[in-house]
C-alpha cells in the first residue's frame, strides 16, 4: 500500500530523463502531425492547380507564388523576432507585462510597405516574370496579410502555444485547397485559384489574431538591435539554403537547372525535422537561456536529430534514389537520381546548422549573423566561379555549410562558458 502511495503519503511525482523526454515527445508529436498535414495540404493544392488549370495559367500562378514566397522569408523573420521577444517578455514580472499596445505596428508597417513596393514595381515585375500586372498586384495584397499573420503566430509561439500556431498555419493550407476546389467547381479559372489563396489567408489572419489577442505584446520589435539581428539571421539563412537553384538557373542550361531543382525538392525534406523542432524549442531556448545545462541538452538533441535525419535520408537515396525519381517524376527527370546523394551530402551540414539556428536565434547572436553574411558572400563568389559545374558547386556549398556549422558550435560553446563563469561568480558573491 505504501508503495503505491496513500492520501497522507502520496506517491512522489515521477521525474527523470524518461518522463522529461515523454512529455516533450507528446508535444512534439502534436506539432509534427499538424506540420505534416500542412505539408500534405500544400502538396494537394499544387496537384489541384496543375490538374485543372491550363499550362499557360499555371505559369501565371507560378509567378504569383514567386512574390508570395519571397515575402514569406520576410514574414518568417518577423515571426521569429516576435517569438523571441514575446518569450523574453513572459519571463519578466507581471507588472512589466501590462500596458502593451495591441496593434501590430511592425507587421503593418513592413507588410504595407512591402506590398506598396511590389505594387509600384508591378509593370516591371510582370515583364520580368512573364505574367500580368494583375497577378503581381494580387500577390502584393497577400504581403500585409502574411505579415500580420506572422505577428500573431509569433505571439502564440512565444507564449508556448505552439500547437495552436501550427494548427492555424495548417488550417490556412487546408482552407486554400477547399476554396480552390470550390473555385474550380464554379469555373472561375486562375482568378478563382488566386482568390482562394487570398480568402484562406484572410480567414487564417482573423482566426490567428483572435486566438493571440490575450498574449502580452513585447515592447521591443523588429526595429531594435535584437530584432534586426534576428531578421538578418532568418533572411541570410533562407537565402543560403535556397539560392543554389537561383544561381544554377541563371548560369546553367535550363535542362540541367530543372533536373537539379527536381532533386533539391526531395533533399530539402530534410529541413522538416529542424523546422518542426524550431517551432517547439525556440521559445523554450529563450526561457532557459540562462541555464547552460538545459540549453546544452537542447542543442545536443536538435543537432543529433538533424544529423540523424540527414544520414537516414542519405541511406534512402543511396538505396532507392532511382525508384523514387521514377515514381514521382516523368522519365525526362531520370538524371535527377544521380544528384540525390551528392546534393544530400552538400546539404547535410546546412540541415544540421538549421538545428543550431534555433539557439542562435533565441540569443539573437550577432556573431552568427556576421558568419551568415560572410557565408553569403563566399557562396556568391564560389557559385559564380563554379557554375555550371554542379559537382564543384556542391563541393563548395558543402564546405561553406561545414564552416558555418563549426562556427555556430564555437559560438554556442563560448557563450556557454561565459554564462557559467557569470553564474559561478554570482553564486560565490551570494555565498559570501
Amino acid at each position: 500500500m505504501a508503495e503505491n502511495g496513500t492520501r497522507t503519503n502520496p506517491k512522489p511525482e515521477r521525474t527523470g530523463l524518461g518522463v522529461h523526454v515523454r512529455s516533450h515527445g507528446k508535444a512534439l508529436l502534436a506539432v509534427g502531425v499538424a506540420s505534416g498535414l500542412g505539408i500534405i495540404a500544400s502538396f494537394a493544392f499544387q496537384l489541384v492547380s496543375a490538374r485543372f488549370v491550363s499550362p499557360a495559367d499555371f505559369g501565371l500562378l507560378a509567378a504569383f507564388f514567386v512574390i508570395v514566397n519571397v515575402a514569406a522569408i520576410g514574414s518568417a523573420s518577423l515571426q521569429s523576432t516576435v517569438t523571441v521577444q514575446t518569450a523574453s517578455t513572459l519571463t519578466l514580472p507581471d507588472e512589466a507585462q501590462k500596458a502593451r499596445r495591441r496593434v501590430p505596428l511592425d507587421a503593418i508597417l513592413l507588410g504595407v510597405g512591402g506590398g506598396a513596393v511590389i505594387a509600384v514595381l508591378s509593370p516591371w515585375l510582370a515583364t520580368a516574370l512573364n505574367t500580368t500586372p494583375l497577378v503581381i498586384l494580387a500577390a502584393a495584397v497577400t504581403i500585409p496579410l502574411s505579415f500580420v499573420f506572422a505577428d500573431a503566430m509569433g505571439l502564440l509561439q512565444g507564449s508556448g502555444q505552439v500547437a495552436q500556431a501550427v494548427w492555424w498555419s495548417t488550417f490556412s493550407q487546408i482552407a486554400r485547397v477547399l476554396f480552390a476546389v470550390l473555385a474550380i467547381a464554379i469555373g472561375t479559372g486562375l482568378g478563382g485559384i488566386i482568390g482562394a489563396v487570398l480568402a484562406a489567408l484572410v480567414v487564417a489572419v482573423v482566426g490567428g489574431v483572435w486566438t493571440a489577442r490575450r498574449v502580452p505584446r513585447p515592447l521591443n520589435g523588429v526595429f531594435s538591435s535584437a530584432g534586426i539581428t534576428i531578421v538578418i539571421l532568418t533572411v541570410a539563412f533562407a537565402w543560403l539554403t535556397s539560392s543554389d537553384v537561383i544561381f544554377l538557373r541563371a548560369g546553367a542550361p535550363e535542362d540541367l537547372a530543372g533536373i537539379y531543382a527536381a532533386a533539391i525538392v526531395l533533399v530539402k525534406t530534410g529541413f522538416l525535422i529542424p523546422s518542426t523542432l524550431s517551432l517547439y524549442l525556440l521559445p523554450r531556448f529563450v526561457k532557459h537561456r540562462d541555464n547552460p545545462n538545459i540549453s546544452r541538452v537542447g542543442v545536443l538533441a536538435t543537432l543529433g536529430l538533424s544529423l540523424a535525419t540527414s544520414v537516414a535520408m542519405l541511406v534512402v537515396f543511396l538505396l532507392l534514389g532511382d525508384w523514387i525519381i521514377a515514381l514521382i517524376y516523368k522519365p525526362a527527370y531520370a538524371a535527377a537520381a544521380a544528384l540525390l546523394v551528392p546534393t544530400t551530402l552538400a546539404y547535410l551540414p546546412w540541415i544540421a546548422a538549421q538545428g543550431m539556428m534555433i539557439k542562435m536565434t533565441s540569443s539573437a547572436s550577432r556573431g552568427a549573423a556576421g558568419i551568415l553574411l560572410l557565408a553569403a558572400v563566399a557562396q556568391w563568389i564560389t557559385f559564380t566561379l563554379t557554375i555550371p559545374d554542379v559537382a564543384a558547386m556542391l563541393t563548395a556549398y558543402g564546405v561553406i555549410g561545414a564552416v558555418v556549422l563549426i562556427a555556430f558550435l564555437a559560438i554556442d560553446m563560448r557563450n556557454a562558458r561565459r554564462l557559467r563563469r557569470v553564474l559561478s561568480a554570482t553564486a560565490a558573491s551570494t555565498a559570501e
